[in-house]
């Protein structure tokens, strides 16, 4: 008699799940019509830059970052979000960060998601520079954001613009 081998529930689960886990690991494609985009306002007393993954002409943004020249402060922000949003998770890589924050909704505008700070020199903002990519899980969901070169471009300039 051939002797089969056996493979526990937990084992078929790990082999089944390892290339998914590699690929997760990895850039996700990029997205049609989505960038990163950089805007800075040059015309107030203290300049400001906002960093967002955007169709161009459009409001549809998932997420943006924001920071002051030089503050080497960043925070996150997500509008027309869920109210029920208290946080999100970023990665790019191996680097992870879990960012609480608060959701603001009154009936005159969307809800407003807006994380606390995050360093401009963390591990995270780092790796999201030189890889030019994240994923961003909210309430379970998660969504890749990978700039084209024109996008990791204008990542690199916010974070120049941010720490220096």
């Amino acid at each position: 008699m051939k002797h089969m081998p056996f493979l526990s529930a937990a084992a078929l689960g790990l082999l089944l799940a390892g290339p998914a886990t590699a690929q997760r690991a990895g850039p996700p494609p990029v997205s049609d019509g989505y960038d990163w985009a950089i805007r800075i306002d040059e015309e107030s007393r203290v300049q400001s830059a906002i960093l967002a993954y955007e169709v161009d002409g459009t409001d549809d943004q998932p997420l943006n970052f924001s920071c002051e020249q030089g503050g080497n402060r960043i925070f996150a922000s997500i509008s027309g979000g869920d109210p029920a949003l208290r946080g999100i998770v970023l990665s790019s890589g191996p680097q992870s960060l879990r960012l609480p924050g608060t959701t603001e909704a009154n009936e005159d505008e969307p809800p407003h998601f807006t994380s606390q700070e995050i360093a401009g020199g963390s591990p995270f903002i780092r790796a999201f520079a030189a890889n030019g990519w994240l994923r961003m899980t909210a309430l379970g969901q998660t969504t890749g954001m990978t700039g084209t070169a024109a996008g990791k471009r204008a990542i690199k300039r916010f974070v120049d613009f941010c720490t220096r």
